[in-house]
Protein backbone atom coordinates (compact mmCIF):
# COMPACT_ATOMS: atom_id res chain seq x y z
CA UNK A 1 0.00 0.00 0.00
CA UNK A 2 1.17 3.45 -0.94
CA UNK A 3 0.47 6.76 -0.01
CA UNK A 4 -1.82 8.91 -2.35
CA UNK A 5 -2.13 12.66 -2.79
CA UNK A 6 -5.06 14.40 -4.37
CA UNK A 7 -3.57 17.77 -4.68
CA UNK A 8 -4.74 18.54 -1.40
CA UNK A 9 -4.44 15.85 1.18
CA UNK A 10 -2.05 13.00 1.65
CA UNK A 11 -3.45 10.01 2.61
CA UNK A 12 -2.03 6.32 3.71
CA UNK A 13 -4.86 3.90 3.41
CA UNK A 14 -8.11 6.23 4.54
CA UNK A 15 -6.17 7.87 7.02
CA UNK A 16 -4.80 11.83 6.17
CA UNK A 17 -1.49 12.32 6.99
CA UNK A 18 -1.46 16.03 6.29
CA UNK A 19 -3.09 18.93 4.20
CA UNK A 20 -2.16 21.52 1.55
CA UNK A 21 -3.30 25.01 2.25
CA UNK A 22 -1.84 27.08 -0.43
CA UNK A 23 1.95 26.86 0.29
CA UNK A 24 1.52 25.70 3.76
CA UNK A 25 1.36 21.97 4.56
CA UNK A 26 -0.76 21.19 7.51
CA UNK A 27 -0.28 18.23 10.00
CA UNK A 28 -3.59 15.56 9.71
CA UNK A 29 -6.69 17.49 8.91
CA UNK A 30 -5.94 20.01 10.98
CA UNK A 31 -4.53 23.79 10.55
CA UNK A 32 -1.38 23.89 12.56
CA UNK A 33 1.80 24.12 9.94
CA UNK A 34 4.04 21.85 10.07
CA UNK A 35 6.39 23.47 7.11
CA UNK A 36 5.46 26.17 3.87
CA UNK A 37 6.75 26.53 0.44
CA UNK A 38 9.06 29.54 -0.50
CA UNK A 39 10.06 28.60 -4.18
CA UNK A 40 11.83 25.68 -4.08
CA UNK A 41 12.66 25.32 -0.55
CA UNK A 42 10.56 23.41 2.04
CA UNK A 43 10.82 25.75 4.89
CA UNK A 44 10.16 24.83 8.29
CA UNK A 45 6.71 25.64 10.13
CA UNK A 46 5.64 29.11 8.76
CA UNK A 47 9.21 30.53 8.99
CA UNK A 48 12.01 31.13 6.41
CA UNK A 49 14.16 28.41 7.97
CA UNK A 50 14.99 25.69 5.29
CA UNK A 51 14.88 22.13 5.78
CA UNK A 52 15.46 21.21 2.12
CA UNK A 53 15.22 22.78 -1.46
CA UNK A 54 14.41 20.85 -4.74
CA UNK A 55 16.67 21.09 -7.72
CA UNK A 56 15.69 19.80 -10.58
CA UNK A 57 14.95 16.29 -10.16
CA UNK A 58 16.94 16.22 -6.90
CA UNK A 59 15.90 16.76 -2.94
CA UNK A 60 18.43 18.45 -1.43
CA UNK A 61 19.61 18.85 2.40
CA UNK A 62 18.84 22.86 3.73
CA UNK A 63 20.01 25.24 0.96
CA UNK A 64 23.02 23.38 -0.22
CA UNK A 65 23.26 20.83 -3.03
CA UNK A 66 23.95 17.35 -1.06
CA UNK A 67 21.61 14.97 -2.69
CA UNK A 68 18.71 13.16 -0.26
CA UNK A 69 16.79 11.37 -2.78
CA UNK A 70 15.57 12.22 -6.42
CA UNK A 71 11.90 12.65 -7.57
CA UNK A 72 11.50 9.46 -9.01
CA UNK A 73 11.99 7.66 -5.65
CA UNK A 74 9.56 10.54 -4.32
CA UNK A 75 6.79 9.41 -7.06
CA UNK A 76 7.74 5.77 -6.37
CA UNK A 77 6.03 5.97 -2.60
CA UNK A 78 3.55 8.68 -2.93
CA UNK A 79 1.02 8.18 -6.05
CA UNK A 80 -0.48 11.67 -7.20
CA UNK A 81 0.52 15.10 -8.84
CA UNK A 82 2.97 17.79 -7.67
CA UNK A 83 6.43 18.66 -8.09
CA UNK A 84 8.06 20.56 -4.80
CA UNK A 85 5.02 20.26 -2.68
CA UNK A 86 5.03 16.76 -3.13
CA UNK A 87 8.94 16.65 -2.22
CA UNK A 88 7.72 18.70 0.45
CA UNK A 89 5.21 16.40 2.06
CA UNK A 90 7.57 13.18 1.48
CA UNK A 91 10.19 15.33 3.34
CA UNK A 92 8.18 15.72 6.38
CA UNK A 93 5.90 12.83 6.68
CA UNK A 94 7.71 9.48 4.49
CA UNK A 95 10.92 9.49 4.50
Amino acid sequence: MSYKFDGKNLKYSSRTIANVRGNNICEGSGSRTVANIRNNNICQGSGSSTLANVRGRNICERSGSSKIATMDQVDKVIDGPGGVTKAALWYMFVK
